[in-house]
């Protein structure tokens, strides 16, 4: 039982050996072997880059200090991406004297280990988030790589609708017949410099002959490029003038962007309730004369022509000349004639900013006429041709711009002096004029 026990001793002593001896440690970079990879990392610093955070956009570029350390191998190459791309390498400043490459081959000196301080300007122009990446190869191929994640923020320009008499700053309601509306639009810059101002109208770009800048005053366009002298900021007074002639409503919407993209926007709701009207039967230029000439005098609304001062067809006729100044004596009057009646024309009953342009029924004149006021002027001149009494209505002398209502039977009509023309040493002075009825 002794010898039995000795003997396997033995055995067990002779198995533990050939288990010890065919086991060898491990060793790097052999089968069975562990290898290390390189290392990077991004160190912390006053004015570095080294973990995920928010940069302006106005202000891409940052700078980062990235370490490498090599395992079992020398290092060979670094490369930095920016959204999985490698970065032009006219885009990394080395500041620690490297010439910049990408991928940089690492040199020699420092193929155990380095610190490079670089500086990256992105390719990236718009706002959110960028993933940059640094990767680090040895020369077995073993690579290392460390992200950090920049989001870039704008702040968007400013951009409001004043509040001021006479100006729409908030939803609003446009009940006259003359259906444009003035707003007063403030822009101002934050970050960036300012690019353009669009005007909408229920989400589409309007034609720019549907606006007018008035204060300051130049020629419309839509979208509007800003003149240096506006890329910080200003004011501008607008004209909206929609194509509206029913009962509707429209979003505006006025949109400032900086020279990034940016965007800021204010929109106003207006309900159009014009009222109801008839089409103009006329609407057409013409020329009547002095009435103390040898031309006609009178002016015949219904179709635009000069007729006698006296002509039953006339519903405005001109008073001539004054017989007691030598000179030039045309008085540049003019009064009703037959049965008419001829009024100073208010527009402004119509809404504000109505012109004769802007007027485009029959019921808009008749409202005209109805708030018009009497002619005012001196009739007390001697009797010439277009002025057979002393006590007429008269007007007081015409000036370019004025306008007349006048109304003879169920008809009413509105007339534009556009021009008054002496004609020297002569009586076949003239008026220029418009006419609608």
């Amino acid at each position: 039982m002794r010898i039995f026990s000795r003997i396997t001793l033995l055995i067990t002593a002779a198995f533990v050996v050939f288990l010890s001896s065919g086991c060898d440690p491990d060793t790097p970079g052999l089968p069975g072997g562990v290898t290390l990879p390189p290392i990077v990392s991004l160190n912390s610093g006053a004015g570095l880059v080294s973990f995920n955070q928010e940069l302006p956009l106005g202000t891409p570029s940052f700078i980062v200090s990235v370490s490498g350390q090599d395992g079992d191998a020398l290092l060979r190459d670094l490369v930095i991406q920016e959204a999985g791309v490698n970065i032009p390498f006219s885009q990394l400043n080395f500041r620690t004297g490297q010439t910049a490459n990408n991928p940089l081959a690492i040199p020699t000196v420092d193929q155990e280990g380095f610190t490079y301080e670089i500086e990256i300007t992105p390719s990236n122009v718009v706002a959110g988030p960028v993933e940059f990446t640094f990767r680090l190869t040895d020369v077995d191929n073993e690579t290392a790589s460390t992200s950090v994640t920049v989001t870039y923020t704008s702040s968007p320009p400013v951009i409001d609708l004043l509040v001021e008499d006479g100006f729409v700053s908030g939803d609003a309601t446009v009940t006259n017949f003359g259906t444009s509306f003035d707003v007063k639009v403030n822009v101002d810059n934050t970050e960036d410099s300012l690019a353009t101002l669009t005007i909408l109208e229920d989400g589409v770009v309007m034609d720019a002959a549907q606006l007018t800048y008035f204060a300051p005053a130049f020629a419309a366009a839509n979208p509007l490029n800003f003149i240096p002298e506006e890329a910080l900021g200003g004011t501008f007074s607008i004209t909206i003038d929609p194509d509206v002639d029913m009962m509707t409503t429209r979003t505006y919407t006025f949109q400032v962007a900086d020279v990034n993209g940016i965007t800021a926007e204010r929109s106003v709701v207006i309900t159009f309730d014009p009222p109801a009207g008839t089409a103009l039967g006329l609407d057409t230029t013409g020329v009547f004369f002095n009435a103390s000439g040898g031309m006609n005098g009178g002016l015949d609304l219904d179709n635009g022509m000069a007729v006698g001062f006296n002509s039953a067809a006339a519903e405005v006729q001109d008073e001539g000349i004054n017989l007691n100044l030598t000179g030039e004596n045309w008085r540049t009057q003019i009064s009703s004639v037959n049965d008419a009646v001829v009024k100073v024309a208010d527009l402004s009953v119509l809404g504000e900013s109505v012109s004769f342009d802007d007027i485009s029924t029959a019921e808009e004149i008749a409202s005209v006429f109805d708030g018009g006021a009497d002619l005012t002027g001196d009739d007390n001149f001697p009797d010439a041709d277009g002025d057979q009494s002393a006590n007429e209505e008269v007007s007081l002398p015409i000036q370019e711009g004025d306008v007349f209502v006048i109304r003879r039977g169920d008809r009413s009509y509105l007339l534009r002096i556009d021009a008054v023309n002496f004609v020297a040493s002569s009586n076949n002075d003239s008026y220029t004029v418009s006419i609608k009825w």
